[in-house]
């Protein structure tokens, strides 16, 4: 067999059904380039399918980012809005918070120490995917509920210290002696007067107010009972010390309804009007004695009261 024989192949073709047998000589270099281009137009079409597929994903990736962009902008609007309405909720808050402390004595929050208190706070380093409107929209939103954040907490403190001060006003109101302490007609007024018996010009350290026998006589504040008993002029005699250095004397009473010791409260019946002791007719005398200084009583009477 010779040289050229080997480097050729022979193809027969079979007609299944019968026929005649056809033969055909290729040569070896032509079947491997053969190969070759099939290979080279396989590995290619194998390229394009995979750019068109990676090309198909990115456009579609692309359009599902643009939704979510337009969605995620629409909430950043919406947030802002809900931002500026917190805004506008806490400058009610803070006019409030104002009026309150100035009613309670208190001193106003500084606006300046309100801005040191919401000041901006750590910038926020977001990716760089980000477009930049709706990076500083991002940022925008974090800073005003950063703000808000801050400033809520700054009135909240605010505000308890208004409770506690209110607590402790309403506390010292409630033992602040405020109300008439029996029905009927004011005869006889704090300070100088002529003494009824002697004619003699002396301190009068109460108030003397008319009233039949056996009427009731209430507590004016809260307090508690620290003497019940005779004593020389006054007679039968309750005294009801309210705390914060004020005491309140009832003298000529006919019976004392609470004992020594005792926690009594606004309106509660403490004794009935008498005429015990130095008097010259049946009638209350009421003191009010703060920080061991006789005080006109009426001064602390927010509303002369008939029952």
């Amino acid at each position: 067999m010779g040289l050229k024989e080997k480097t050729q192949l022979t193809i027969v073709f079979i007609p299944h059904h019968g026929g005649k047998t056809v033969s055909l000589r290729v040569p070896q270099w032509f079947l491997v380039c053969l190969a070759c281009f099939g290979g080279f137009l396989l590995l290619g079409l194998g390229l394009v399918t995979t750019g068109y597929v990676n090309k198909f994903v990115d456009i579609s990736m692309l359009q599902k980012l643009q939704v979510e962009n337009r969605i995620l902008r629409t909430r950043l609007d919406e947030f802002a809005a809900k931002a500026g309405d917190l805004h506008n909720q806490m400058a009610a808050f803070v006019n409030f918070d104002s009026k309150v402390r100035m009613m309670s004595g208190l001193q106003t929050i500084d606006p300046d120490i309100r801005q040191v208190g919401i000041g901006g706070g750590k910038q926020t380093e977001l990716p760089g995917e980000i477009s930049v409107k709706t990076a500083s929209s991002i940022r925008e939103v974090g800073d005003d509920l950063d703000r808000l954040t801050r400033e809520a907490k700054l009135q909240n403190e605010s505000f308890q210290e208004l409770s506690r001060t209110l607590q402790q006003r309403q506390e010292m109101w409630d033992h602040m002696p405020s109300i008439q302490p029996t029905p009927g007609w004011i005869i006889s007024d704090f300070g100088y007067r002529r003494d009824p018996l002697t004619g003699e010009m002396r301190m009068h350290e109460g108030i003397d107010i008319a009233a039949p026998g056996g009427t009731i006589i209430v507590a004016p504040a809260s307090g508690v009972v620290k003497f019940v008993g005779s004593r020389g002029n006054y007679g039968l005699c309750l005294e009801v010390d309210h705390g914060y250095g004020i005491m309140t004397r009832f003298a000529h009473c006919s019976l004392i309804r609470v004992s020594q010791g005792a926690s009594v409260s606004r309106g509660q019946v403490v004794a009935l009007v008498g005429s015990t002791g130095r008097t010259t007719g049946p009638h209350l005398h009421y003191e009010v004695i703060s920080n061991d200084k006789a005080n006109d009583p009426v001064s602390y009477i927010l509303s002369a009261r008939m029952f």
